[in-house]
């Protein structure tokens, strides 16, 4: 019975469709991020899944003090090595064609495409020190000025427990699944230089030690030029640990920092990681920067063969006495079960951009005073798609349906730019309550091509950056490796 288990899932997985030439996992991954959520629970221990992408060395050293408690193979390990080693290539190249019918801004952690239209072509390599990948994107935007762009490109460089390159590509930082309030794949990706742990470390502090192995991720990205204060800077780190089995805890902070007419030196730079920039009279102090921070929790454990995960995102406006205030947050809950060894999961999530304190009333989240332009990227934010001063909830469902066939379906309600002011906010003048739902269906044709398609339909006429959005929207995608 035993080896029957062995084949059978072996066999599944080596039907699914991967091709592996990045040192890591990206968030349009997914569904298979849960599927190892679930072997993992069930097979006694847990993995930082806050915080993509997610390195494949991560996902893999965990399971080296599981193996010493089994005579045989479990069930993560099967998984997992079989997508590392059966489907895994040192050269990919990759055609990727997506095609919307209209603006379509409900974008989740995967999504296809920030465009209505887009073509993309990448070669990448992956060797044991070194990964590179350059992808040219060709789209259809009517919010941007180029037709092209460079998305998901990289030079990366493995030294000692660390991934050190420069490029650009989508980043995840949070427990959630529809939206992370302050780093998502939302926008597009400004380019920069990078670090983070290849594997999870011990901390040499015996009080922090006692909170697990730790993983952190620090870049340095350089925004446009096209906004209020040109080409400034957007710092962001995150520190993630694993207390106990199943806890995930993860601490982020970003700041935007300099730019043309600001103070661009090392020692405001360190005001600002100490924290003493994040406050001042107005857009007339030079050294108010924009910051965000706070924490997530998620929690995961099995029930009855099925797990069980509780998640929060609690993020703070700025701050005072190096302490981010004006909060805004995320709440939600997934269940991941199996039903004959396909993956199946259900999820909902509760999102609050909105804030009116007594102190300044709407208008906070992600605006700020001397950056007026935002906590945005070429127009889009950076954190969640509903931008501030709104709520949104969403309830999903995401599995196989067999070895080739993925489906997704979800219902949503909203209230976007709830105050119907601030002329910065990409939902313009909405104010209404609204819902909708989402149908999408993924198909394997063979090991290296993936099509799918989705359907969106929406009760109301919502305005999105000053354009009237399509009740009805519809997409198609195709995915080619070779």
């Amino acid at each position: 019975m035993k080896k029957y288990k062995f084949f059978l899932i072996l066999n599944l997985f080596l039907g699914s469709w991967v091709a592996i030439c990045d040192p890591w996992i990206m968030p349009e991954e997914e569904l298979f991020v849960k599927k190892l959520e679930f072997y993992s629970i069930r097979d006694g221990f847990s993995i930082d899944s806050s915080s993509y992408p997610i390195p494949w060395a991560l996902a893999r050293n965990p399971t080296e003090d599981v193996y010493q408690n089994y005579s045989e193979m479990t069930n993560y390990r099967i998984i997992l090595e079989n997508k590392l080693e059966k489907s895994s290539k040192q050269n990919i190249n990759k055609i990727k064609l997506r095609s919307n019918s209209s603006i379509y801004p409900f974008r989740t952690i995967d999504a296809k495409t920030k465009d209505i239209n887009s073509f993309a072509i990448s070669s990448s390599y992956l060797g044991e020190r070194f990964a590179t990948k350059l992808t040219v994107n060709v789209s259809e935007n009517p919010f941007h000025e180029k037709e092209y762009y460079f998305d998901d490109s990289y030079i990366a460089l493995v030294s000692g427990n660390f991934i050190l390159g420069i490029g650009n590509y989508d980043r995840w930082w949070g427990p959630s699944h529809h939206a992370s309030l302050i780093l998502s794949n939302y926008s597009r990706n400004a380019p920069g230089l990078f670090i983070r742990s290849l594997e999870g470390f011990t901390s040499p502090f015996p009080i922090i030690r006692s909170f697990g192995k730790l993983n952190f991720s620090f870049f340095v990205n350089q925004l446009e030029s096209n906004r209020a204060v040109k080409k400034p800077y957007l710092i962001g780190g995150r520190l993630s640990m694993n207390p106990i089995n199943g806890l995930t805890i993860g601490l982020t902070r970003t700041i935007m920092f300099g730019g043309k007419g600001k103070d661009n030196s090392f020692g405001a730079l360190w005001d600002s990681i100490r924290g003493d920039a994040s406050v001042g009279s107005g857009s007339g102090n030079l050294n108010v920067d924009n910051e965000l921070a706070g924490l997530d929790i998620k929690y995961s454990f099995d029930i009855n063969e099925v797990v069980w995960s509780l998640y929060l995102q609690y993020i703070g406006e700025d701050g005072t006495d190096y302490w981010p205030w004006r909060t805004f947050y995320i709440f939600g809950s997934e269940f991941i079960f199996s039903n004959n060894e396909m993956i199946q999961s259900i999820n909902f999530e509760y999102i609050n951009t909105y804030y009116n304190g007594a102190d300044i009333g709407t208008n906070v989240i992600y605006e700020h005073s001397s950056y007026s332009s935002g906590y945005r990227y070429k127009g889009s934010p950076i954190g969640a798609f509903m931008d501030g001063d709104s709520n949104y909830g969403h309830l999903s469902y995401n599995g196989q349906l067999n070895e080739t066939i993925e489906l997704k379906f979800s219902i949503f309600y909203g209230n976007f730019n709830k105050d119907n002011s601030g002329t910065r906010n990409t939902w313009g003048i909405n104010n209404r309550e609204f819902y909708g739902s989402t149908l999408g269906l993924d198909f394997i044709l063979e090991k290296d091509i993936k099509v799918g398609f989705f359907l969106t339909h929406i009760n109301e006429e919502l305005t999105y950056r000053n354009r009237s959005l399509d009740r009805n929207i519809g997409g198609l995608s195709f995915d080619y490796n070779f």
